[in-house]
């Protein structure tokens, strides 16, 4: 008969707890930046007027389907942590119904409740003491802030409670089997570091390389050129720039039979000095060579 291993909760490292809190912060911001981008482009501002609720929401659906469900939150669960409660419990080791309800109200009805203090004060016609709310709302932010930071330096010397709310609740992230000898592995390192020093030199080379000028000696030498009078413009070869195919813009000319568009024989030229026309190669001497292309009329 197979018999079920028993969970037992053994202290977590303190690099396994602090990653944990930044991949849950990340589920966060990834979540609501999806719903950001759900809205993008709806006409009225519900995001922006409900933004608190719409947070709160968030954070309730993410708690159902992580502390309610699992014990952990996504960010534990994906490192192999859960919460074991310091409280004797009929649930074993982990949270209980009521630490679990107070983790939702501290972290999700308390901002909640913070964002929409003056609106409640306003329904319920206590505005004038708004300041006053304001005020303690502050001072009261101010010393949470302060404990947490002593919390947090405490954590670092003892490796318990990394948040404040996990001491007043007691409970703590804990592993809940033995983990194994970590084998760590030099390949995928060395792979990222190679990779990471190549693209590094390509950042730095490619710069320094002058491709317009590289691309045009290669067309020079692979398309053939025919060599043209000057004089023998058809009106093909006027309404069709030599470099890009299409109406000239702002025609200018070098001397030969073709048009070029103004931005392709200047961007081409200020590339490359030695640039010759593509069609029939016939080079620009200087810059004073690129003129305002004349209309020739060819006579009965």
């Amino acid at each position: 008969m197979a018999t079920t291993r028993k969970e037992t909760p053994i202290p977590a490292l303190r690099v396994s707890q602090l990653d944990a809190a930044e991949l849950d912060n990340e589920v966060i911001s990834l979540v609501k930046s999806q719903l950001m981008q759900l809205f993008k482009y709806h006409q009225t501002n519900t995001l922006v007027k409900y933004g608190p609720e719409v947070d709160a929401l968030l954070k309730i659906l993410i708690w159902k389907f992580s502390i309610v469900t699992h014990d952990c939150t996504i960010g534990q669960q994906i490192l192999n942590l859960k919460y074991a409660s310091d409280l004797a419990q009929g649930s074993g080791p982990w949270l209980g119904t009521r630490q679990k309800l107070l983790y939702a109200l501290i972290l999700i009805g308390c901002p909640w409740l913070k964002e929409r203090s003056g609106d409640i004060l306003q329904m319920l016609n206590l505005s004038r003491w708004k300041q006053k709310v304001q005020q303690i709302l502050h001072w009261t932010e101010t010393g949470l802030k302060v404990a947490a930071l002593f919390n947090f330096l405490v954590f670092l010397r003892k490796g318990v409670y990394r948040a404040l709310v996990e001491r007043i609740l007691g409970i703590r992230a804990m592993f809940p089997n033995q983990q194994g000898v970590r084998q760590v592995s030099f390949e995928f390192m060395t792979r990222e570091l190679l990779w990471h020093g190549f693209s590094e030199f390509l950042f730095f080379v490619l710069p320094l390389i002058n491709f317009q000028r590289l691309k045009n000696f290669v067309m020079r030498q692979v398309l053939p050129v025919s060599k043209t009078d000057a004089t023998d413009r058809t009106s093909r070869k006027l309404e069709q720039c030599a470099v890009c195919g299409d109406k000239p813009t702002n025609p200018r000319e070098i001397g030969c039979p073709h048009v070029f568009c103004y931005f392709c024989i200047e961007g081409n030229y200020k590339a490359d000095p030695g640039y010759s026309c593509p069609l029939c190669g016939a080079s620009v001497v200087d810059a004073n060579n690129i003129k305002p292309a004349r209309m020739v009329i060819p006579t009965r």
